[in-house]
Order: C-alpha cells, then structure tokens, then sequence
C-alpha cells in the first residue's frame, strides 16, 4: 500500500511540475484592444491594410459598371419625376392646390400646401364618431 501511495504522489509532483514548464514556456500573446483576435498573431487592422489597395479597385471597377450600365440602359440622361410633396408649388406633386391626389383616387392634405384645419378634418374623417371640431383660433383660411 505505502508503495502506491509513492507512486501516486511521485505522479502527481511530475504532472504539476510539468504543467508549470509548459506555462511558464509557452509564448505569450498580447490580445488586440479593438476588433477580433485571429489567432494569427496579426491584427484587424493589419489585415485591412493589406487588402486596402484591392478594395479601391473593386470599387473602381463596380462604379465604372454601373455608370456602364446606366448608359447602356438610360439612353437619354434622365430627369426624375415629382415624387412628393415639395416647399415649392411649382414642383410640388399637389401643383400648389393643397391636396395630393393618390394612386387609388382617395385624396390626402399636402403638408406644405394644405390648409392646418383641412389636415385635420382629414384626420377626423378617419374616425367613425361623429365629433365636431371647431378651432379656438383660425390659423389659415
């Protein structure tokens, strides 16, 4: 019995003693601040820098296409229509009358064009109460 006993604390002192070789061999690798650590002893931004030089020219590349493909496509150079409601009424969508027709026929108060009372009526006619609304002060006619 005393003989395993030996055995067993002769084992247990050459793995610790092994175990503390090892660490205080093994070479240490600071951690970056920033980004993730690839475990190849370089950084992010390293790696950043290295493929910078091809990013710029896949940038070049896919902007020349598009602008290829525009002119391809886009014979003429094109104009973009009124898409909405503009501070000027000349560009404006509602053409200054204060209400924007929709799509579906169902007409919408111009934010920019539209009367403040007319914006809330509209809000109102949503509802299905029968509510009457009269402003305490009349901001625009």
């Amino acid at each position: 019995m005393r003989k395993h006993f030996q055995t067993l604390i002769i084992v247990i002192v050459t793995v610790l003693g092994t175990m503390t070789c090892v660490e205080t061999l093994k070479p240490k690798v600071e951690k970056p601040e920033s980004g993730f650590d690839t475990g190849f002893g370089c950084e992010t931004e390293d790696i950043t820098n290295m493929y910078e030089d091809y990013i710029e020219g896949w940038k070049k590349e896919i902007s020349s296409s598009f602008d290829k493909a525009e002119k391809e496509i886009f014979k003429d150079n094109v104009t973009p229509d009124v898409v909405g409601p503009h501070p000027d009424p000349k560009k404006c969508i509602c053409g200054g009358s204060g209400v924007i027709v929709q799509g579906d026929g169902h007409k919408t108060p111009c934010p920019y064009h539209g009367s403040k009372v007319q914006r809330i009526e509209h809000k109102m006619h949503g509802m299905k109460q029968d509510i009457i609304v009269k402003p305490l002060i009349i901001l625009e006619e």
